[in-house]
């Protein structure tokens, strides 16, 4: 009787909790598309750039989880998950970097950074949008904390912000690449701004509260933002995309 009591238990959604995961699935669908579609309008996007960014993603995350694995094979999943959260930082920016840098991706203006940041933030969100899918889905939850409706919305501006902190590094390290010349620097401060951003969300989820994770990572998130803002000439790569008739050649 005990053992059966401390099994984990399946908790049966709402209709706002299941609305609100619905909610969430669509946001994370629909902020890649928006956002390639507004470069589209301004005849900016490309697609190759936007598939790059989604390989190396997918890499990345791939390789970060098997090292975790192999590297922490006496750890407890907890503690795996934990490594591989980190070390997933160093190896998408290593993998941004050496995409932005190799002719072989064309990334050689402000607008395919942009395309390859969409395509880089895109495939987490579709992942993310998936799994949200999924719980809604099954209708229940099982060792997940029930997301509410509000809680939902703040998770779809936590997204939005997201999906921008990766833009705004791939826009970090082209610019630092091919405008100021200073490659490692830009490498090494999209890693540090990676590493507060996700260390800032795990430390968060501690307190077990998805509003303080939610609210936690908006702010650092934005943050990043601001001072990727700071360490470009934010104003004329915005110009570049926008009015490339009017950037230099």
């Amino acid at each position: 009787m005990i053992a059966l009591l401390s099994e984990p238990q399946e908790v049966l959604l709402s209709g706002s909790a299941q609305f609100g995961y619905f909610l969430s699935g669509i946001v994370y669908f629909l902020l890649p598309a928006a956002a390639f579609l507004m470069l589209k309008k301004y005849g900016a996007a490309k697609i190759y750039p936007v598939i790059v960014g989604a390989i190396v993603y997918f890499l990345a995350v791939r390789f970060s989880d098997l090292i975790a694995h192999f590297a922490g094979f006496t750890q407890s999943v907890g503690n795996k998950v934990v490594i591989a959260a980190e070390l997933v930082c160093f190896l998408e920016e290593a993998g941004r970097f050496l995409a932005i840098k190799y002719p072989l991706t064309d990334i050689r203006k402000t607008s395919a950074a942009f395309c390859y940041g969409i395509g880089h933030g895109g495939l987490e969100c579709l992942i993310r949008g998936i799994q949200s899918f999924r719980i809604v889905q099954a209708g229940a939850l099982r060792d997940v904390p029930v997301q509410s409706l509000p809680i939902s919305l703040l998770t779809c501006v936590h997204s939005a912000v997201i999906f921008g902190v990766q833009i705004a590094l791939s826009l970090l390290i082209f610019y630092k690449m091919h405008k100021d010349c200073d490659e490692k620097r830009g490498l090494i401060f999209a890693i540090l701004l990676h590493i507060f951003v996700n260390g800032a969300g795990w430390l968060a989820s501690f307190s077990g509260s998805l509003l303080l994770r939610n609210a936690v990572g908006i702010v650092t998130g934005c943050i990043a933002i601001a001072v990727v803002c700071r360490l470009i000439d934010f104003r004329s790569c915005i110009d570049e995309i926008l009015y490339p008739e009017i950037a230099e050649p």
